[in-house]
């Protein structure tokens, strides 16, 4: 609902209460959820990898508009 109310392509989430994520530890786990609803859930992974993958996605995002 967000994303639509925003007007995004995309959100990236994180549930900062799971084990292995959050602001105190040096791997994350994230969900992409998208203005056509659907969800892809990432792996617990460390944040630099977290990192690079949401840039690969907003890179794939943008070559889809071209």
């Amino acid at each position: 609902e967000k994303v639509v109310k925003k007007n995004l392509d995309m959100i990236v989430a994180n549930d900062v209460t799971a084990a292995g994520a959050g602001f105190n530890s040096d791997t994350n786990i994230v969900k992409f959820l998208y203005a056509n609803g659907d969800v892809c859930e990432l792996e617990q992974m460390p944040k630099v990898d977290v990192a690079n993958r949401i840039l690969d996605e907003a890179l794939r995002i943008r070559k889809e508009r071209v």
